[in-house]
């Protein structure tokens, strides 16, 4: 399995996790944590699809 691939993966997941997590704080109520874990998922999941693009880019 290449690094794109798994970098891919991983950006995929965190998105998911992040949509999982502030779904949840929306219906909880005011758990700004779960908002909190929503920002961190989302910001990590960006930066893994970007590295994932600039490795597709180079070909490496």
């Amino acid at each position: 399995m290449s690094y794109r691939i798994l970098f891919e993966y991983w950006g995929r997941g965190l998105l998911v996790a992040a949509f999982i997590s502030a779904i949840a704080g929306l219906l909880i109520g005011n758990i700004y944590v779960l908002y909190l874990i929503a920002g961190i998922c989302l910001i990590l999941s960006l930066l893994c699809l970007f590295i994932g693009r600039c490795i597709l880019k180079e070909g490496v």
